[in-house]
């Protein structure tokens, strides 16, 4: 575990800096209230933490996007990791949907000239972590996120089985493996 406290600003821990991302799927399409993609994700981030790419802090699946809060391991990039990470997701999403002939393919079509179908929005939004304060406000905010009025994918956040929010609260292991912070 690390103190947030001792953090400097800009917060870097082992030299690294700790980022909180979002990654949507195109149009908001609700991909994730399928259990074998939401398993997608979950086995992409984990193979991202055991080949030592990130650290894990936090995360939140929802049924159309993903929160996280993670420091890149050197060498990696922000850019590499999450092309790499949205493309092996995309490719597992897409082969699935293909051999269903599913009919979601057609909302997943895209326009762009390298590829016929897309699962991510472009781009991603990431936010360096600069203070003890902003990581509190983004933990908080990934681990209620199940909770909101148009979610209500739980009665708690610590219930929430693709969350972070039961190692924070309970100080019980998740389904992911996290470097959790003291704040």
């Amino acid at each position: 575990m690390m103190c947030l406290a001792q953090c400097p600003s800009p917060c870097h821990f082992y030299g690294m800096a700790m980022y909180f991302t979002t990654s949507t799927v195109i149009n908001w399409i609700h991909l994730f209230r399928r259990k074998d993609f939401l398993q997608i994700i979950i086995e992409a981030l984990q193979f991202l933490i055991t080949t030592k790419r990130i650290e894990l802090h936090a995360y939140v699946a929802m049924p159309n996007h993903l929160h996280l809060i993670f420091s890149p391991l050197a060498p990696q990039q922000l850019r590499t990791i999450f092309r790499d990470f949205h493309k092996f997701t995309a490719q597992q999403i897409l082969k699935i949907l293909r051999n269903e002939k599913s009919s979601l393919l057609a909302q997943l079509r895209s326009n762009k000239t390298d590829r016929k179908y897309s699962v991510w929005q472009s781009g991603h939004m990431a936010k360096e972590i600069e203070s003890a304060s902003f990581f509190e406000q983004k933990l908080e905010y990934i681990h209620n996120n199940p909770l909101q009025e148009h979610w209500q994918l739980s009665a708690t956040p610590e219930d929430y089985l693709y969350s972070s929010a039961k190692d924070y609260l309970l100080g019980e292991t998740g389904i992911l493996p996290i470097v959790k912070i003291n704040i």
